[in-house]
């Protein structure tokens, strides 16, 4: 009896191991953004091992690759994989981009939605709250192509190396406008979110637009933004972002060392006041120490005596 249990447990060994490396080889293609064998593998994953999260990247993959076949099979497969979730994480994923403007999603949204509130107190105004997550979506979601062909533009000296990326950029910059628009008639209607309104998530949504909008909106909106702070319903890193940008563009020296600039293609940190303190700023509005945030961010290897 023990042999025949020791070799049921070396077996379910071998077939997690084996799904493990599955996974990591489709990780590691979608990373470089071989999305075709990425998804190949995650599909040879499901069929090894099918779970809702396999699913889930299925999913996220199909999207990515925005053909109309490919995003009737991201339906299916976010469907599978979000059908007992409770959190709203699939309506402010960017990988959704191509999916957002079909009838289905919508389906997706009131299903995550009514899931979502069996855990958490109600969503009182749903259509605030849906287009937050929506433009969370529309600001991030060209970023994965964006990041692979920026990567490639500094390793290639400032140029880049495919045509493809100037439509991309070219949409990202109309997103952006369309959002900022959208976030002004919202706020003209409802004022600037909150968490009896909406999830904390949809808040942060608004957050970001404005971080990504002008000077002169970054201003206007701020002292909101650092009132729902002080309520602990905006995340300490957008907040940290907008204050050390504000600053910045007012010829000031940040106080939580999130700005860079790129000289020559390397990356440095901006201004920054009294850096001996910044650690002790940063631990106080819930952020980690600055050195580790700036390797693994921006790969900038940053020490105090350094910036001295």
């Amino acid at each position: 009896m023990k042999k025949i249990l020791a070799f049921a447990l070396l077996l379910i060994t071998i077939h997690f191991s084996y799904a493990q490396d599955l996974r990591k080889e489709a990780d590691s293609l979608k990373q470089i953004g071989l999305l075709e064998p990425a998804l190949m593998k995650y599909g040879e994953l499901m069929i090894k091992n099918p779970t809702r999260t396999t699913s889930y990247y299925l999913a996220q993959t199909c999207a990515l690759l925005w053909t109309k076949d490919m995003r009737d099979t991201a339906f299916h497969f976010l469907k599978y994989a979000i059908e007992n979730d409770h959190n709203l994480a699939a309506l402010h994923d960017p990988s959704f981009l191509s999916l957002i403007e079909d009838p289905r999603w919508k389906k997706i949204e009131n299903h995550q939605i009514m899931m979502y509130q069996r855990n958490h107190p109600p969503i009182k105004n749903q259509k605030f709250a849906k287009e937050l997550l929506r433009m969370i979506i529309k600001d991030q979601g060209f970023m994965y192509a964006g990041n692979l062909e920026r990567k490639k533009y500094l390793k290639n000296g400032g140029v880049f190396n495919t045509a493809a990326i100037y439509p991309v950029l070219a949409l990202e910059e109309k997103y952006k406008a369309e959002n900022i628009d959208k976030l002004n008639d919202l706020l003209d209607d409802f004022g600037w979110p909150s968490v009896s309104e909406v999830p904390e998530i949809a808040i942060d949504g608004a957050t970001l637009i404005v971080q990504h909008a002008d000077h002169d909106m970054r201003v206007k909106f701020f002292p909101y933004v650092s009132e729902a702070f002080r309520r602990g319903e905006v995340d300490p890193l957008l907040y940290a972002k907008m204050k050390d940008r504000i600053l910045i563009e007012k010829g000031k020296e940040q106080l939580y060392g999130t700005q860079i600039e790129i000289i020559n293609f390397e990356k440095k940190l901006l201004p920054l006041k009294n850096p001996e303190n910044v650690d002790k700023r940063r631990e106080k509005i819930g952020l980690g120490p600055l050195q580790p945030y700036l390797k693994e961010r921006f790969n900038i290897d940053w020490t105090l005596a350094h910036y001295k």
